[in-house]
């Protein structure tokens, strides 16, 4: 194989896409859960509602996903 060669690219069969997309799938529901438990313990220490304690979560997120944006 040559230094700039490209490689062969193929499509995925449907039993390869099939298990990406259940472990995207799994992926999506285990951050949905874990962004609940978050939400529910600041709900508990703050004696905020939840609409509030989820507020202050996406706050609390895009305060943290701008730090590290700004840090690349």
């Amino acid at each position: 194989m040559g230094l700039f060669s490209k490689r062969t690219v193929r499509e995925l069969t449907e039993v390869e896409e099939k298990q990406i997309k259940d472990e995207m799938r799994k992926q999506i529901l285990t951050k949905s859960e874990n962004d609940i438990l978050m939400i529910k313990q600041i709900r508990d220490l703050t004696n905020m509602n939840v609409g509030e304690a989820k507020g202050l979560f996406n706050q609390f997120r895009n305060e943290l996903y701008d730090c590290m944006a700004d840090k690349q």
